[in-house]
């Protein structure tokens, strides 16, 4: 059952945790787009009202690209980011599991009553309370861990652990200070963990579905509606043996056109920017290029193998093997999780 609470901005608990109300705000919120010292994983968005929303995204992929699970936790009225499913409750969650018997083998959702994020350090951890769902990362970020304990809601219980093994970043720089978090206008990106190692231990109303491979987490937030400022969006990541991978190429809704892209590594950076960075449609998927200056162009192949989400022609989700390494030299195969949005003809 869920409970409509007054229309209230969030309350502070005490100096490190915030409870969200489980229906839209009222008034003005205070939104942050530059980067502070510390907190890096902490919420952005002081109130969500009809135009505003704020997510936690955490997903993992097996090394063949067989099996996947996204887990996702929105403070989102539909009014603000339109594949939620309320216009009125923001507090959601939406699981996705992947296996090699079906691209859709589970996908389901649930609202909460209420949500309490803690910030420690760097990291978050936050309750979807009435879900089942939890997640909870160290200070250091190093490692997060997604606990479904929703038999009676979902009939999903188990983890998702990761391990990070590529260090976190805005869209153009590093974790530092005084950074832009801005993906385009409008839209705030904080990319807590781009690779890990995750473990995955699931059961799905009474089946065992567990694997190893990449996990991810990040979040995204905005001061108007998700609509308002994209026109298109192209974002994945990856892993190709030493190298892990993150990219963005999209436009905003008038058509200027933003681009991200990410590479570590062995664990080190070795490039993240805002520009030299092509996405572009082939006939099994998508080309990805990140040029990285001194260390060269980073080229790689994904293939649109599963289909794990399609909404309205406008919104998709795929799985699938990536292909390529730094051009001229050795090459690699691994897989990679790819979302597409285009608004330009709807």
């Amino acid at each position: 059952m869920f409970f409509l609470w007054p229309l209230i901005l969030p309350t502070l608990i005490h100096a490190a945790t915030v409870s969200f109300p489980p229906t839209v705000g009222v008034g003005a919120s205070d939104v942050l787009y530059t980067s502070s010292a510390s907190s890096f994983d902490s919420l952005k968005i002081s109130n969500v009202n009809s135009t505003t929303y704020e997510w936690y995204y955490f997903d993992a992929i097996s090394d063949d690209g067989s099996y996947s699970v996204v887990a996702t936790f929105f403070v989102a009225p539909n009014t603000a980011f339109p594949f939620t499913g309320s216009p009125t409750m923001t507090l959601e969650v939406l699981l996705s599991i992947q296996t090699p018997d079906s691209d859709v083998f589970y996908l389901n959702g649930a609202f909460a009553t209420d949500a309490q994020v803690t910030t420690d350090g760097d990291g978050a951890s936050g309750v979807w309370e009435g879900t089942g769902l939890s997640f909870n990362g160290s200070s250091d970020m190093s490692s997060y861990e997604v606990v479904i304990d929703s038999a009676d809601v979902l009939g999903v219980t188990g983890t998702i652990s990761m391990q990070s093994i590529a260090p976190s970043h805005y869209p153009c720089s590093a974790a530092q200070a005084g950074e832009t978090m801005q993906l385009m206008p409008n839209i705030g990106w904080a990319n807590a963990v781009p690779d890990s190692q995750a473990t995955i231990q699931l059961e799905i109303n009474g089946q065992n579905v567990s694997f190893t491979g990449s996990g991810y987490h990040d979040m995204n937030w905005g001061d108007i509606p998700f609509t308002d400022a994209v026109g298109t969006w192209h974002w994945g990541h990856g892993r190709l043996g030493p190298y892990s991978l993150v990219w963005f190429d999209g436009t905003s809704q008038d058509g200027t056109p933003y681009a991200s892209g990410y590479v570590s590594m062995n664990g080190a950076i070795i490039g993240t920017q805002c520009s030299g960075v092509n996405v572009t449609a082939s006939t099994s998927g998508f080309d990805i290029g990140i040029d990285l200056g001194d260390e060269g162009v980073l080229q790689a192949q994904f293939s649109t193998d599963h289909t794990l989400l399609s909404f309205d022609g406008v919104y998709y989700r795929w799985s699938g093997s990536l292909v390529g390494g730094i051009s001229g030299g050795e090459q690699y195969t691994g897989s990679a999780m790819f979302d597409e949005f285009d608004f330009t003809s709807s």
